[in-house]
């Protein structure tokens, strides 16, 4: 059964929508959650139907809602009511979310909205995630499978490093905020480390880097929680990208050993410890657990109490997971939807087709080019010369000289034909008619070749050398 949140009329479990105002129904649980959470129910910014609540945390809570002009399900944080009351919160909850929302790895939720209502709430918009945090397995499996652990680290760090690009630090990573999500594209798959709250601890009244209350912490409101704090982080020191790998460190170990390396309830006591205390071996809590040397001095090395001493950045710590020597160690580089390079598979399409045009266009521009390089290479005459003359195409080779013809006798004219006596040509005729063709050969443009060949002129004897 489900019931209208607006006129509270009930449905069977077919039907989504009231027939009468449209809105979308609640389940009987949301609704009777919607007793004692006065959102639920509601229209969030005239644009989102808030139709459940999926968890609370330190920040705000999270609900299930319908963005009415896509018609589609998302995830809206809303945050404390009281933050909304701080201008300079506000300022920064505003270059946060905008920051958020430029962030596209696959292994990063989506942030795909954010404001603040007219009573002053602020909110976040993110893509609705099926599957289950990482706490949830941890606490139902306990440790976790080498390549299982390693993949799963694979996927945090590939989301670190396109923030940490774009100097966002998440300040509060712990298995809460780690989503084991199962794509429907990709069903038979392995499924997809989503990293969610990024920046959002960075969004607290009394500035970035003002110094944390450790009861705060332990309260579990937006100063991070202490089992996965840095050293750094606990003292309330100016933190970097450094601080995430720290915490990385502490998610890898719990995930191989099934425990974090401190794990007392008290938060001073937590913390005092991340700052002093040499934190145990991954070898020396799980003997058994096939972990390789190798892999146990890379988790103690994340967890030095000085940031220069853990890895530079979260792409070194891919290149050392990848490098070590154990079965597995690159299943989160190579397996699972997006694995391998942030790239999305369109991109990589759109940057070979890119790079072909690119190829075609500089061989047509090379094909045109080459009789322009073939001019330019010809030798120029020097300033001030009259310019060569063109080449004149090679004569036809010398006719070879003709057979001397056979004597005829002349034409006996009493023999010959009237038509032949009367047309024959006087002598002054034909030698105007043999001038006329010789000056006719002589303006021709094609050469006259004689039958007879010239000797050629014997060569000029050098010019004598005087001498003084």
């Amino acid at each position: 059964m489900r019931i209208c949140p607006a006129c509270q009329i009930s449905y069977d479990g077919s039907v989504t929508r009231c027939a009468h105002d449209n809105r979308r129904l609640l389940t009987v649980a949301a609704f009777e959650r919607s007793m004692d959470d006065a959102l639920i129910g509601t229209v969030l910014a005239e644009r989102y139907d808030i139709l459940d609540r999926l968890g609370v945390g330190g920040m705000g809570t999270v609900y299930r809602a319908e963005q009415r002009a896509l018609g589609r399900d998302v995830a809206v944080k809303v945050l404390r009511r009281e933050l909304g009351r701080d201008p300079d919160t506000v300022a920064r909850f505003h270059r946060e979310a905008q920051a958020l929302s430029n962030l596209r790895h696959p292994n990063t939720v989506a942030v795909l909205d954010f404001g603040q209502t007219p009573d002053g709430l602020l909110f976040l918009v993110m893509e609705l995630l099926e599957g289950e945090m990482l706490s949830t397995r941890l606490r139902r499996d306990g440790a976790l499978p080498v390549s299982e652990a390693l993949r799963i680290a694979t996927g945090i760090l590939r989301s670190l490093a396109e923030a940490h690009r774009a100097g966002i630090v998440h300040r509060d990573l712990k298995p809460d905020n780690i989503f084991l999500a199962r794509v429907e594209a990709h069903a038979d798959a392995e499924e997809l480390v989503k990293v969610v709250d990024f920046g959002v601890a960075k969004i607290r009244p009394g500035g970035v880097d003002a110094p944390i209350d450790p009861l705060s912490t332990q309260e579990g409101t937006v100063f991070g929680t202490p089992r996965y704090m840095s050293p750094e982080q606990a003292q309330g020191r100016t933190l970097d990208g450094r601080s995430d790998l720290y915490a990385v460190g502490v998610m890898l170990f719990q995930m191989l050993t099934g425990v974090v390396p401190f794990g007392e309830d008290d938060a001073v006591v937590v913390m005092a410890h991340h700052i002093l205390t040499p934190p145990p071996r991954v070898l020396d809590l799980n003997p058994g657990g096939n972990i390789h040397p190798s892999l146990d001095a890379l988790v103690a090395a994340s967890l030095q109490k000085r940031p220069g001493d853990r890895p530079a950045s979260a792409e070194e710590f891919l290149r050392a997971i990848e490098a070590l020597p154990v079965e597995g160690a690159r299943a989160g580089l190579t397996s699972g939807p997006f694995a391998g390079s942030a790239r999305h598979p369109r991109v990589t399409a759109t940057r070979t087709a890119t790079l072909l045009a690119l190829l075609l266009g500089l061989g047509i521009a090379l094909f045109t080019a080459l009789p322009m390089r073939r001019r330019a290479l010809a030798p120029l005459a020097p300033a001030g010369t009259a310019a060569p003359p063109r080449p004149t195409p090679a004569p036809p080779a010398p006719v070879p000289e003709a057979v001397a013809p056979v004597a005829l006798p002349p034409p006996d004219p009493a023999s010959a034909p009237a038509a032949y006596v009367d047309d024959a040509p006087s002598p002054a005729v034909a030698t105007r008619a043999r001038r006329r063709r010789s000056h006719r050969r002589s303006t021709s443009r094609t050469p006259v070749v004689s039958v007879t060949s010239t000797p050629p002129a014997p060569p000029r004897a050098p010019y004598p050398r005087w001498s003084d």
